[in-house]
């Protein structure tokens, strides 16, 4: 496989002469910092990009446990790498304390992206990144306790969905239509992602979880416990969910890309003709969903902004994310790279392909992912029976405009735009 387009060969020229500069101040001329299995593989993804440009690369492999709080303690030392991978949801802190810089304008590095993908490294109007990995939440569905019930895959409406999930409940009282750990946001947030409604408000400095949008996803979502078609515990509750799904304790389990590599994985106990895969239930057909996934962005003070640039025009290339695909898995942000011949012939990729690009981005906030935890926990008190579904979202606003309070006083006072 050719990794290096000859448009991108070209961008790398133009920089090339500027390694020398870099080699000779001692040590590689850039640095980048990477994490999970994309870390554990960075060897295997840049030996055309050394050859092509005679650039050394020196990658550290991050966990994704305590990374966010690297990239931050690396920003406080000033000892952040040239180019760093981060989860989208990080960007508008990263923003915030000024670690990045941003794409230069009219990127071509932003062409060519999932609306989704391009909106979430999007922070107060401006892009601070460039889509890398895309993700989403669909549905893994067990074939044949479906067919018990008269369906060959989950429907795609909600009302049929929850006929589907009391037939389930009617054949198999011991059993469950679907698993919603309650400690997993997004499901819920997949509901919320469908409705018209902003989550938050006023510039994103008050909650919107008030909104009747959100309260019809935290109704059906809620609803799912009160008829007993999801179990009320937490995943560590549940044990080995592949092992619980082969036993058929539950028929659809809603997920991410990595489980298609754990399906697979585990063939000898779930052999691929007994599951299949579908989008997420909307109220009036497939609905979309919330966008995930991780981008890359150059810090501030990278010793070399254009070789740090000419590394991501590298990495988030069309051919390379195809390839990234068949060595780690994570799906491709650019829709042109969901034309090669492997994921054009996967029909679950081909699921993630159509939720992705009907993904919306979340709130551009550094504080979304505290909000999003303490959503998820005021649901979670909900479906226990402490609130009902107009009591949980005056909770969840309460203390959503609590952790938005900084933000409100940096709008008022002019400090952030």
């Amino acid at each position: 496989m050719a990794l290096v387009s000859r448009r991108t060969a070209l961008t790398f020229a133009a920089g090339a002469a500027l390694a020398a500069c870099s080699r000779g101040r001692g040590g590689p001329a850039l640095s980048w910092w990477a994490i999970g299995a994309t870390g554990e593989n960075a060897p295997l993804l840049l030996p055309a990009f050394e050859r092509a440009t005679g650039i050394e690369v020196a990658v550290q492999s991050l966990p994704w446990t305590g990374a966010h709080e690297k990239l931050l303690t690396g920003f406080a030392g000033d000892s952040l790498p040239d180019v760093m991978m981060v989860r989208s949801e990080w960007l508008p802190e990263l923003a915030l304390i000024g670690a990045l810089a941003p794409p230069p304008a009219s990127s071509a590095l932003l062409a060519d992206q999932f609306p989704g993908a391009l909106a979430s490294v999007m922070v107060e109007g401006q892009a601070m990144a460039v889509p890398w990995s895309a993700d989403s939440w669909i549905q893994f569905y067990r074939r044949d306790l479906l067919a018990e019930v008269g369906h060959d895959a989950p429907p795609m409406e909600w009302a049929e969905w929850e006929r589907m999930a009391a037939a389930i409940n009617r054949r198999h009282p011991d059993r469950y239509a679907t698993l919603h750990p309650l400690d997993w946001p997004e499901p819920l947030f997949g509901f919320a992602a469908q409705q018209p409604e902003p989550l938050l408000r006023d510039r994103n400095a008050r909650g919107n979880f008030s909104s009747a949008g959100f309260r019809a996803a935290l109704a059906f979502y809620k609803s799912i416990y009160d008829q007993g078609w999801a179990p009320k515990v937490t995943y560590a509750e549940v044990g080995d969910c592949y092992l619980a799904f082969r036993r058929g304790w539950f028929a659809i389990l809603p997920s991410d890309h990595v489980t298609i590599g754990d399906l697979r994985r585990r063939a000898d106990i779930l052999p691929p003709a007994i599951w299949g895969a579908t989008r997420t239930p909307g109220q009036a057909g497939a609905g979309r969903a919330m966008a995930r996934g991780t981008s890359l962005a150059v810090s501030r003070h990278a010793r070399d902004p254009a070789l740090a640039w000419g590394l991501i025009s590298y990495l988030s290339d069309t051919t390379m994310q195809q390839h990234i695909y068949e060595v780690t898995g994570d799906l491709p942000t650019r829709p042109s790279a969901w034309a090669g011949a492997t994921l054009t012939h996967d029909p679950v990729s081909g699921v993630f392909a159509r939720q992705i690009a009907q993904s919306v981005a979340p709130p551009a906030v550094p504080e979304w992912e505290r909000i999003v935890t303490e959503v998820q926990l005021v649901a979670e008190h909900m479906v226990r029976g402490e609130f009902g579904v107009e009591a949980a979202t005056t909770e969840m606003d309460r203390r959503v405009d609590r952790i938005l309070e900084k933000r409100r006083w940096l709008l008022d006072h002019g400090r952030i735009a």
